[in-house]
């Protein structure tokens, strides 16, 4: 139960406990205090629903005569249920549905660990996690040989490539799912740590040599000559010195790793909560009805064919042939999957994306576990900064210089020769000539094959944009300036603040975003002087729409040009982001 569940739940209890004449714990001072906190509060929908039902009841129930509580309908007695007990196959999958929701965490940690752990000069730490995970598996299938960790430069490892590391990581968490992966883990880290790489069988002569070439009756030049064709004599040793970092990068891995699996589910000895698994063979573990304010939903998918949580139209059915344990096809507000629980377990976990919201599904069995996905601030800040760089490229100044010179680029570091006349804005095609979708898509392209080309090369981005630049006759500041909006939409997410549940926003004109949790209620923005709708279509797409013009889909991001500016919209899960910002030159009438 998340934080503010518990602070309804909390407020539901004090108003029960007022209306059935009792002063509620910590006096009506408090319940007041709790009121107003939550009136303020950023609820979902469901919670928010919950609040209201239960203020209009506190409200009802208030004499303003003479100030105390009267009930106008007896309130149901607040009962504790006793947890499921039993050692059945809804019990087991119940287990296993916990655990199969923590690897689909613990998955997206350790590829947030991977990324960062690129970053670092050497890759020092992946190197010494890679020989670990090596190692563990090695341990795994009976091979005695250990593998050293590699060296900086190894070609056969080549964990600067970011699909080898994910790779890697991937396979670390299948590794930590299970109990005795986790114990050849630590095994392994422990061997990395007392011997990062072995002692060179020749390095003992190859000491004792240049320690004798030191004591020989020659001049410093000379001594130095012998020293260095001792060297070459023998093959190249490690430098010793790498040890103690590398010990120092297994021990910080061990603690990073020890923190991920401090959440690892324990087993449930068979107990499972009541009322928690929707269609339940059970009595007592059946869920009457999805619970929108819940965070998770849990189904018995023989028990039924449809429900409805949180505004989603949920259907499944079984394929597949019969006599054989069947698989799954799921459709969640139109998107379909198939799900197959005779499949290793990081194979039975997927992510949903619609409209309202992400989902995580997990499947053990006939058991499907649906877990709503808080949205990544990251993600959406990452949006955000793209957003800004479609904007720059949108902005008809200077006959669309900004796209010209990002599309000249794009060729540019695709090994393209650049033909000056064809971005020449006198003989080329004019941008504002084009309809706004179509130079909308043209902008947002180029701002995604830049970002592509910037992750292989971020070095080159920077220096192409200049010397398109120059050839166009382009300022220099222009340049820099796109440049830096493309390193932003690459790699700086923009700080967004906190989501509001809202249905009307005033946008401010500055540039500044602000964050809406949307919900199935229409949200209006008042913008750059418009309205600026955005409701969900007849087939379930979240849509901008102004009057007068047609509806624009907003997918993941979207820059619409007004008259004096541009708004841009970003959208993730069941939160947006929108900002408007101001044009200094022409701008074109919507859409």
């Amino acid at each position: 139960m998340t934080y503010w569940a518990e602070l309804v739940e909390l407020y539901e209890y004090k108003v029960a406990d007022v209306l059935a004449g009792r002063v509620p714990r910590g006096g009506r001072r408090s319940l007041a205090d709790l009121r107003n906190t939550l009136l303020a509060a950023p609820l979902e929908p469901a919670l928010y629903r919950r609040l209201i039902q239960a203020d209009r009841q506190y409200r009802a129930g208030w004499s303003t005569e003479g100030g105390q509580p009267q009930s106008s309908r007896p309130l149901p007695a607040l009962t504790w249920t006793a947890p499921v007990l039993g050692d059945t196959p809804e019990a087991h999958a119940w287990e296993e549905l916990q655990q199969l929701a923590w690897l689909a965490t613990l998955r997206a940690n350790l590829l947030h660990l991977g990324r960062t752990l690129q970053a670092e000069p050497g890759l020092l730490t992946l190197r010494a996690l890679y020989a670990a995970v090596e190692n563990a598996d090695r341990d795994a299938r009976g091979v005695a040989q250990g593998l050293a960790v590699p060296a900086a430069q190894d070609p056969l490892v080549s964990l600067h490539h970011p699909d080898v590391t994910r790779d890697l990581m991937l396979t670390l968490a299948d590794q930590l799912f299970h109990p005795a992966g986790r114990a050849r883990i630590r095994v392994a880290l422990g061997r990395v740590q007392d011997i990062p790489f072995p002692r060179h069988p020749d390095a003992a002569v190859l000491e004792a040599r240049v320690e004798a070439a030191g004591r020989e009756p020659l001049a410093p030049p000379a001594r130095e000559a012998l020293i260095q064709a001792l060297h070459a004599a023998f093959p190249k040793t490690r430098d010793p010195r790498e040890r103690p970092a590398i010990r120092a990068a297994a021990r910080s891995l061990h603690k990073v790793l020890e923190d991920l699996l401090k959440d690892a589910p324990g087993p449930t000895l068979g107990v499972m909560p009541p009322r928690s698994i929707l269609y339940a063979a059970h009595a007592s573990a059946a869920l009457p009805a999805p619970d929108d304010g819940a965070k998770q939903l849990v189904i018995r998918l023989e028990g039924g064919r449809a429900a409805r949580w949180r505004g989603l139209e949920l259907r499944w059915q079984p394929v597949g042939p019969r006599g054989q344990t069947p698989s799954w096809q799921l459709q969640v507000d139109g998107q379909v999957v198939l799900l197959h629980p005779n499949r290793p377990p990081a194979e039975r976990i997927l992510s949903l994306s619609t409209p309202r919201l992400s989902l995580r599904a997990a499947l053990s069995g006939g058991y499907l576990l649906l877990r709503a996905e808080e949205s990544s601030g990251e993600a959406l800040g990452l949006l955000a900064a793209q957003a800004r760089a479609v904007a720059l490229l949108l902005d008809p100044a200077e006959h669309s210089a900004n796209l010209r010179l990002a599309q000249a680029a794009t060729r540019h570091l695709q090994g393209e020769q650049v033909n000056v006349s064809a971005f020449d804005p006198d003989t080329a095609d004019k941008p504002a000539a084009l309809p706004a979708a179509t130079l909308f898509t043209c902008a947002r392209r180029s701002v995604d094959l830049l970002i592509r080309l910037a992750h292989l090369s971020p070095t080159q981005v920077e220096a192409a944009v200049q010397t398109s630049a120059a050839l166009l006759g382009l300022p220099a500041p222009r340049a820099h300036r796109l440049a830096k909006a493309l390193h932003a939409a690459t790699y700086v997410p923009e700080s967004l603040p906190t989501a509001q549940l809202l249905t009307q926003v005033n946008v401010p004109e500055d540039g500044r975003f602000v964050s809406v949790r949307l919900t199935e209620e229409p949200l209006t923005l008042r913008v750059l002087g418009r309205a600026l709708t955005l409701r969900l279509d007849h087939q379930g797409h979240l849509a901008a729409v102004l009057p007068g013009f047609p509806a624009t889909l907003l997918h993941d991001l979207l820059v619409l040009r007004l008259p004096g500016g541009q708004v841009l919209l970003v959208h993730e899960g069941d939160v947006l982001a929108v900002a408007a910002q101001p044009l200094r030159g022409p701008s074109t009438q919507f859409p």
